[in-house]
Protein backbone atom coordinates (compact mmCIF):
# COMPACT_ATOMS: atom_id res chain seq x y z
CA UNK A 1 0.00 0.00 0.00
CA UNK A 2 1.38 3.31 -0.87
CA UNK A 3 0.00 6.72 1.32
CA UNK A 4 0.88 10.18 -0.05
CA UNK A 5 0.20 13.16 2.29
CA UNK A 6 -2.54 15.60 1.23
CA UNK A 7 -0.11 18.52 0.30
CA UNK A 8 1.19 15.54 -2.08
CA UNK A 9 -2.43 14.60 -3.30
CA UNK A 10 -2.70 18.62 -3.96
CA UNK A 11 0.60 18.50 -5.67
CA UNK A 12 -0.03 15.77 -7.95
CA UNK A 13 -3.99 16.90 -8.90
CA UNK A 14 -2.22 20.28 -9.98
CA UNK A 15 0.38 18.55 -12.20
CA UNK A 16 -2.36 16.82 -13.88
CA UNK A 17 -3.87 20.12 -14.92
CA UNK A 18 -1.07 22.18 -15.34
CA UNK A 19 0.48 19.14 -18.04
CA UNK A 20 -2.19 17.04 -19.05
CA UNK A 21 -0.24 14.41 -17.03
CA UNK A 22 -2.32 11.01 -16.26
CA UNK A 23 -2.76 10.01 -12.58
CA UNK A 24 -0.58 7.22 -13.53
CA UNK A 25 2.51 8.82 -14.09
CA UNK A 26 1.93 10.97 -11.53
CA UNK A 27 1.92 8.51 -8.66
CA UNK A 28 4.85 6.65 -10.12
CA UNK A 29 7.26 9.95 -9.89
CA UNK A 30 5.55 10.61 -6.36
CA UNK A 31 7.25 9.35 -3.27
CA UNK A 32 4.39 7.92 -0.98
CA UNK A 33 5.56 8.40 2.84
CA UNK A 34 6.74 4.97 4.55
CA UNK A 35 5.47 3.72 7.78
CA UNK A 36 8.05 2.44 10.11
CA UNK A 37 8.79 -1.38 10.52
CA UNK A 38 9.12 -3.01 13.89
CA UNK A 39 12.69 -2.90 13.88
CA UNK A 40 12.18 1.09 13.45
CA UNK A 41 9.82 1.26 15.64
CA UNK A 42 12.14 -0.87 18.41
CA UNK A 43 15.32 1.68 17.53
CA UNK A 44 12.81 4.85 17.80
CA UNK A 45 11.95 3.52 21.35
CA UNK A 46 15.15 3.06 22.64
CA UNK A 47 16.46 6.32 21.95
CA UNK A 48 13.07 8.55 23.74
CA UNK A 49 12.77 5.64 26.82
CA UNK A 50 16.11 4.45 27.78
CA UNK A 51 16.72 0.62 28.42
CA UNK A 52 18.31 0.93 31.90
CA UNK A 53 15.74 2.34 33.68
CA UNK A 54 13.61 -0.71 35.43
CA UNK A 55 10.90 1.39 35.76
CA UNK A 56 10.41 2.48 32.46
CA UNK A 57 9.41 -1.49 30.56
CA UNK A 58 5.66 -0.58 31.15
CA UNK A 59 6.42 2.64 28.87
CA UNK A 60 8.22 1.04 26.53
CA UNK A 61 6.08 -1.61 26.04
CA UNK A 62 2.97 0.97 25.60
CA UNK A 63 5.12 3.07 23.15
CA UNK A 64 5.68 -0.19 21.11
CA UNK A 65 2.16 -1.47 21.23
CA UNK A 66 0.82 2.16 20.50
CA UNK A 67 3.20 2.52 17.84
CA UNK A 68 2.60 -0.52 15.86
CA UNK A 69 -1.07 -0.12 16.50
CA UNK A 70 -1.00 3.21 14.56
CA UNK A 71 0.75 1.48 11.63
CA UNK A 72 -1.33 -0.90 11.05
CA UNK A 73 -4.60 1.37 11.64
CA UNK A 74 -3.43 3.90 8.70
CA UNK A 75 -2.73 0.88 6.49
CA UNK A 76 -5.82 -0.11 7.09
CA UNK A 77 -5.04 -4.08 8.43
CA UNK A 78 -7.78 -5.29 11.16
CA UNK A 79 -6.79 -4.54 14.52
CA UNK A 80 -7.67 -6.93 17.45
CA UNK A 81 -8.48 -5.06 20.49
CA UNK A 82 -6.95 -6.89 23.87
Amino acid sequence: MKLYTEEQVIEMIEKSRQTGSIAKFLILTTNPIELPTDDEIGKSRDEYIPIDEADMWSERLHFTLGAKWMRDKIQGNQIIEQ
